[in-house]
């Protein structure tokens, strides 16, 4: 029996093929399965993965290649979606391991077949990708994705509008390692692809300018703590990745009319398709709102809240309540507590620390004080130190923004408290990397 499967449309129901397994698994029922056709055949087998019963469907597939390898060899093309789809079901069972080297050996054949730079692959290549993140080794997902980037890129026109999603996944990733600068330059790259193909001012060019308005807020707002947020400069573009290649970027930092523009556009493009979506475009006005709260310009922001709680009213929202708190926009993450070396560490427990304060018109807080921290004085000075440096959107009464009074944050974290010890190793704790309290300043 041959097994042959090279449309380039069961490539792309790969590529979108869900990533968990459906809420509600559905009964498989094999009855007849190898007298339909092929094409019918891998797509029952692929629901069957996602619906629960992956182990049924994995069993065939194994038959499968088994088939092909005898009729065949090992390397022949027909094996190329059987292992990808094995390694589906490896993913669903949560065994990376096993689903990567499923994936590698299709990549592999599917490279032999077609060729180094043929775009069949990136079904296989991108499920590397994402089993890598799995696993958290980001940089052979990071190797991946930029793989990937570069095959879309040899195998389309410089301004084909089909490079916009593989350009929106790696710009993606790199958001998501703080790799704002690539980011930048893949969403800008992506920009320039809409107006050529006089897309730049439909819903679809959304996605993209929202890309760049993130990249530029997370240069100026990093996730973690920095002790100098103006300073911060996280990795730039990868080896192999250059700002060169990526159609000569232009790097600039903590660029607040980029950003803002970007957002001002997306409000525009709401506006002028979809009119009768009124909240839609109000939460993008929200964002340009919230925008200019973390970039300090209060007084543009306030006007701007002030307008979608009339706008809310007007078309029966519950403005009020909607405002009645302020909502946390900015918070970079204290880092967590050195723990002490492996030989001294007791079990892994949750740590809190609980803050009181107010939040003002401007978005920023005073009277900062402890109320709760468990335990005392470990991450006390840390939280407070982080929270200084939140935003908040602010609480609005009759449209106009107030001091909201006795606000709560609790932040909560993993420690391992230090074992008990040899007194003659009391000397060397400081040096031992153990979870010691921290100053109690602020």
């Amino acid at each position: 029996m041959r097994i042959k499967v090279t449309a380039i449309l069961a490539w792309a129901a790969l590529v979108l093929a869900p990533a968990v397994a459906a809420e509600e698994p559905a009964a498989a029922d094999l009855t007849g399965l190898l007298d339909t056709s092929v094409d019918a055949q891998y797509g029952f087998l692929q629901q069957q993965i996602y619906r629960g019963e992956s182990a049924e469907a994995q069993n065939q597939l194994e038959t499968i290649v088994s088939q092909v390898e005898a009729a065949f060899h090992r390397y022949h093309e027909d094996l190329v979606i059987p292992l990808t789809l094995i390694g589906d079901a490896y993913m669903v069972q949560q065994e990376y391991d096993e689903a990567l080297d499923h994936y590698d050996r299709a990549r592999h054949i599917a490279r032999v077949s077609y060729g180094l730079f043929d775009p069949r692959q990136l079904a296989v290549v991108y499920r590397e990708a994402d089993a890598f993140k799995k696993i958290g080794d980001l940089a052979s997902a990071g190797q991946r994705e930029e793989y990937a980037y570069e095959v879309v890129s040899k195998s389309y026109d410089a301004y084909d509008p089909e490079l916009l999603p593989p350009l929106h996944r790696l710009a993606e990733f790199y958001l998501q390692t703080y790799n704002y600068l690539a980011a930048r330059a893949l969403y800008n790259r992506a920009l320039r692809v809409h107006e050529r193909n006089g897309t730049a001012n439909d819903p679809a060019a959304v996605e993209t300018l929202s890309g760049i308005a993130t990249s530029h807020q997370l240069e100026r707002f990093p996730p973690f703590y920095v002790a100098n947020p103006e300073e911060n400069r996280l990795e730039g573009p990868r080896p192999g990745l250059t700002t060169t290649d990526l159609d000569n970027q232009h790097l600039t930092f903590n660029n607040f009319p980029a950003g803002e523009r970007a957002l001002q556009k997306i409000i525009e493009i709401k506006r002028s398709t979809e009119p009768e979506d009124k909240a839609d475009t109000l939460q993008a006005i929200l964002q340009l709102a919230d925008w200019h709260q973390m970039f300090g310009r209060s007084n543009a922001a306030n006007t701007l809240y002030s307008h979608v709680f009339e706008e809310m009213q007007n078309i029966g929202e519950d403005a009020a309540g909607y405002f009645a708190d302020p909502l946390l926009i900015y918070l970079p993450q204290p880092h967590d507590p050195k723990p002490p070396p492996v030989s001294r560490r007791d079990t892994r427990t949750r740590g809190m620390v609980t803050l009181e304060f107010d939040v003002v018109p401007t978005g920023r807080i005073r009277k900062l004080k402890t109320i709760e921290a468990e335990p005392p004085k470990l991450m006390d000075f840390r939280v407070r130190r982080s929270m200084r440096q939140a935003v908040y959107r602010p609480r609005l009464l009759e449209g106009v923004a107030v001091v909201a009074e006795g606000q709560t944050y609790t932040h909560e974290f993993d420690y391992f408290p230090a074992a008990d010890k040899p007194p003659e190793d009391n000397e060397n704790t400081a040096s031992s990397g153990e979870a010691v309290p921290e100053p109690s300043g602020s």
